[in-house]
């Protein structure tokens, strides 16, 4: 069980959009400006019933409602550069690859965030635990 936290709290509050929700980005903006987890801001935000959006990778949060044209934007690629999929299929543990290892795989090869997912949709992979704890 998350016990709250004010600090957490009161910054949450600073990054909230105008529906009230918290992207992904300002929940990692507001892990670095505390010097804390990330998991902390996710479990933070859960037990307050905020509702995180906007997933960097590109798994969730981008229309009004599920079901909503717009709503995956993750797409599958025609090719997944060879070292890219290399380090990503040595970094699945148990069928799936973190949400973290993806991140820094990506930094390590120059792909950005989104294109990350892309790849793991590519590759057919599943993608947990997320540092924010939604998935």
């Amino acid at each position: 069980m998350t016990h709250e936290s004010p600090d957490i709290q009161a910054q949450i509050q600073v990054y909230l959009d105008e529906h009230k929700l918290l992207t992904c980005e300002a929940a990692h903006a507001v892990a670095r400006e505390l010097g804390i987890d990330p998991l902390l801001v996710g479990d933070q935000a859960t037990a307050s019933g905020i509702r995180i959006t906007h997933c960097q990778l590109g798994f969730f949060g981008y229309a009004e409602k599920k079901g909503m044209p717009g709503y995956k934007i993750i797409q599958k690629l025609d090719s997944v550069p060879e070292a890219v999929a290399t380090a990503v299929h040595q970094a699945v543990e148990d069928g799936k690859i973190s949400c973290a290892a993806l991140w820094e795989i990506g930094q390590t090869h120059g792909v950005p965030k989104l294109d990350m997912g892309n790849i793991v949709e590519t590759l057919g992979l599943k993608t947990r635990p997320c540092q924010l704890g939604c998935f």
